[in-house]
């Protein structure tokens, strides 16, 4: 590879990099060149998509996801974006495991071959609309065949953002859902429209709403979300937990997610590094500690397990109420 061709890559890359998207060779001979880097500085998330890996690292699932978007855009500019990928580029939290495949609407039968990166989704893009020059489904028809594609747990990070990040109201969306029923598709109808009973825009995150949605599921939802204290050092700055259970009376255990994505995603991070923030987050705990209430601190891991999140909820002593019934006991 020539030296002028080096600098060309590394000027595409930056400019594809600017602009949010992946990179897309501009020539057979670029496409070589780059495919020869994949073994060390270029990664292909795509066929005949590339990027920069030590930026690629640095992005989250859901960056990702819009990055590739954004470019298969420019290449299939009569594409309208559907479902999750939609989802995605609105702005709604996705559980990042909806997020392997491209949702592409199709007028002929869907398709999803093994492997394959593209999904085709039999979608009629009814009043489609452009965000920031891209072609998606309108919200509401988004949203809506989000929920009838996930489960409870899944769909309550649909569901809360839709209402926080898009003004949407939970009874919009509870109309939307009964007018997609049909007899085969019942149980969907029903989670959907339970999981639209539960959303709270209060969420500050897709992990809060999925951890709630499976505490609710086990039995051990709680009293409060964003739970707020003042800061025994500054009474005029607020600290707030995720969640938090009243044992007895005056008596609290407070909750809270743990993710390693605010410790490395530069959005979360607002200039600071990894290091200041867990310095940060240390002397936030300390400074909650002053109130004597016990905190109860859970990984994403521990709730995607089965069981796991329950049991450490009880060993610390949280009521358990009754199991839930619901959810698929709703009436249409």
């Amino acid at each position: 590879m020539t030296h002028c061709n080096d600098q060309l890559i590394d000027q595409l890359l930056t400019q594809a990099e600017q602009e949010g998207r992946c990179l897309i060779p501009p020539s057979t001979a670029i496409r070589k060149a780059l495919l020869r880097r994949t073994s060390g500085t270029v990664i292909s998330p795509m066929p005949g998509l590339f990027a920069r890996k030590t930026r690629w690292d640095e992005l989250n699932r859901a960056q990702r996801h819009c990055e590739i978007l954004r470019a298969l855009a420019i290449i299939h500019p009569d594409w309208t974006f559907c479902s999750f990928s939609a989802a995605c580029l609105l702005g709604l939290e996705v559980s990042w495991r909806h997020l392997n495949v491209v949702h592409v609407c199709s007028s002929t039968k869907p398709s999803a071959r093994p492997g394959a990166h593209i999904q085709r989704r039999q979608i009629e893009p009814a009043g489609a609309i452009r965000k920031a020059g891209i072609s998606v489904t309108p919200p509401i028809q988004t949203a809506t065949d989000c929920l009838l594609q996930t489960g409870f747990a899944d769909g309550m990070p649909i569901a809360d953002s839709a209402i926080s990040k898009l003004g949407l109201a939970p009874e919009q969306l509870m109309e939307a859902v009964e007018q997609r029923a049909t007899a085969r598709n019942g149980r969907a109808i029903r989670t959907a429209l339970t999981t639209l009973r539960y959303a709270d825009a209060r969420a500050e995150s897709g992990g809060e709403s999925v951890t709630r949605a499976v505490m609710i599921e086990t039995g051990f939802a709680p009293d409060w979300l964003q739970y707020e204290l003042t800061d025994p050092f500054d009474s005029a700055k607020p600290i707030r937990t995720d969640f938090a259970w009243e044992r007895q009376a005056r008596e609290l255990t407070l909750g809270e997610l743990d993710g390693l994505i605010k410790y490395t995603d530069q959005t979360m991070l607002a200039g600071r590094t990894t290091a200041e923030a867990l310095v940060a987050e240390r002397q936030r705990e300390a400074h909650l500690s002053l109130y004597g209430h016990p905190l109860l601190r859970f990984t994403m891991n521990e709730v995607r397990s089965a069981g796991m999140l329950a049991k450490k909820l009880q060993t610390a002593g949280i009521r358990q109420t009754a199991l839930p019934t619901w959810l698929n006991e709703v009436d249409l």
